[in-house]
């Protein structure tokens, strides 16, 4: 049996990346870890999503992640990330967090990812395929959020120097760049928000049927790209970025 850890798969991208490993057969059975406990069971998700509920920024949250998972993990997808909401403390203004904002961002999106990839290391199988989930924020000015901008872009050079380390054992390391995602953590911040900052968000148009379209882009559009990396089909694929965001990052002013 090929066993997934997916992080965040409570999240909406987390939850379209389970269905997709298990649907697409890339896996058989899939450990689904998210802080918050799911509604019930993972609702919609094919048969061997099973949730796991624990904080994985805690000693005792991967002491429990290490005790559900199996002796040997064939794909680690690690979602985790985003921005507490509200935030640890008070920001006025977004240019200058205040510290503890700043290494709570850093910590949740950088030394997270770090902490249980080194976790569940030892346990990759050869062939094993590690993803990891970036955001087109990495690449560009980021001024909506410096720190989240600067923690992705760490994230994705520890990334391809683990693609490096890993690669003896056969081991691929890949990461993903969504570019505008309706998820949970925009519905904690605010629409109008989100339609300001993603307003010329999608140079290429999406076709439905016969008819170009302006369809937002969707957590199953990312899933379907973090399947592919973990999946066979990319077997002489490593230390790769790829964008999953309709061409956003084409024409994005700095942000």
């Amino acid at each position: 049996m090929s066993v997934a850890v997916v992080t965040a798969a409570n999240g909406g991208i987390g939850r379209a990346v389970v269905r997709s490993l298990l649907a697409g057969n890339v896996v058989s059975r899939v450990v689904a870890v998210d802080l918050a406990e799911p509604v019930t069971s993972l609702p919609g998700l094919p048969g061997g999503a099973e949730p796991l509920c624990c904080d994985l920024r805690t000693d005792e949250g991967l002491a429990t992640l290490a005790e559900a998972v199996p002796g040997e993990v064939a794909v680690l997808v690690n979602v985790l990330g985003g921005e507490r909401q509200p935030p640890v403390e008070p920001i006025e203004d977004v240019a200058w967090p205040p510290p503890k904002v700043w290494d709570d961002i850093i910590d949740l999106n950088l030394s997270g990812v770090y902490r249980v990839t080194r976790l569940l290391a030892g346990r990759l199988v050869p062939g094993a395929a590690i993803c990891n989930v970036s955001s087109i924020a990495a690449t560009m000015p980021w001024i909506v959020s410096p720190a989240y901008g600067a923690a992705k872009a760490a994230l994705e050079h520890w990334n391809h120097s683990l693609a490096t380390l890993l690669a003896e054992r056969g081991i691929r390391v890949n990461l993903v760049r969504p570019g505008f995602v309706w998820s949970r953590q925009w519905q904690l911040v605010d629409r109008a928000e989100f339609e300001e900052v993603v307003r010329d968000r999608v140079p290429l148009r999406q076709v439905t049927g016969a008819t170009p379209t302006d369809r937002e882009q969707t957590a199953d559009d990312v899933a379907q790209a973090v399947s592919f990396l973990c999946s066979p089909a990319a077997a002489h694929i490593t230390g790769q970025a790829v964008n999953v965001d309709g061409g956003a990052a084409l024409v994005r002013a700095a942000r």
